[in-house]
């Protein structure tokens, strides 16, 4: 995971500004701006409200002054099949976090997730390239990863059986089915998506076991597995990794 573990959340308001809190087994506190302008604080648990409202106090001028920038700055929009990486950042479920490659000679390629960066251990310097390859091969296990265990939990509860797993980069599609094989495709950019975007795709390609077209009895199956589908939907369509 991207980070520590939720111990709770709550919504709060700073003068009109709409915060979610989360509170976790951590030690400092982090405040972020997403990509789509949601603000988001991460507190040790045992934080108080009195120590939770000064902190925001004495950065509600700094919040303000960047959402006001990414207001006046020009929209940029992320393109499907582009690998979400800039050099220093990757973005993982949802969130962007640091990114650094550290070389140790003789070493194999090796990598470390800390709350806040993912570190690659890496046998010599590589080009922009070459860290490009390797920060989508990662994407690749990521979903690999994380789609089995949906394909396992979901194949049982919607009553179909896959018979295996393809994940790589797509440019047009986010999942495909082959309903005469049972075999599942993902796209390994899903990594980059808040985690219910990927189980979405994973329900709606296993419900094409049971209905192979677009039809209203396929929406209504995915509907009866998973109710808030749309909302889903309207993530996977919305979110910018940008």
């Amino acid at each position: 995971m991207a980070g520590r573990a939720i111990i709770k959340e709550k919504l709060i308001s700073l003068h009109g500004l709409e915060i979610l809190v989360q509170y976790k087994l951590v030690k400092n506190i982090t405040l972020r701006v997403c990509a789509d302008n949601r603000i988001k604080l991460s507190v040790p648990y045992i934080i108080t409200d009195r120590e939770l409202h000064s902190f925001l106090a004495e950065k509600e001028a700094w919040l303000r002054s960047k959402l006001e920038l990414r207001r006046q700055r020009p929209e940029k929009r992320y393109l499907m099949g582009e690998v979400p990486f800039d050099g220093e950042h990757i973005w993982l479920w949802g969130e962007k976090i640091a990114c650094c490659f550290e070389v140790e000679k003789k070493a194999k390629i090796n990598f470390r997730l800390t709350p806040n960066c993912l570190r690659f251990t890496v046998p010599h310097e590589l080009t922009k390239q070459q860290k490009l390859e390797l920060v989508e091969s990662w994407y690749m296990y990521q979903v690999r990863e994380a789609g089995s265990r949906l394909l396992d939990s979901w194949q049982k509860k919607i009553g179909v059986r896959y018979t295996g797993l393809h994940v790589h980069t797509m440019k047009t599609r986010w999942g495909s089915c082959n309903v005469c094989s049972g075999r599942i495709n993902l796209n390994a950019l899903l990594a980059c998506w808040p985690r219910e975007c990927l189980e979405y795709i994973v329900v709606h390609e296993l419900t094409h076991l049971l209905e192979p077209n677009h039809s209203p009895r396929f929406h209504a199956l995915v509907g009866k597995a998973l109710p808030e589908w749309k909302q889903r939907k309207r993530l996977l369509e919305s979110f910018q990794p940008l």
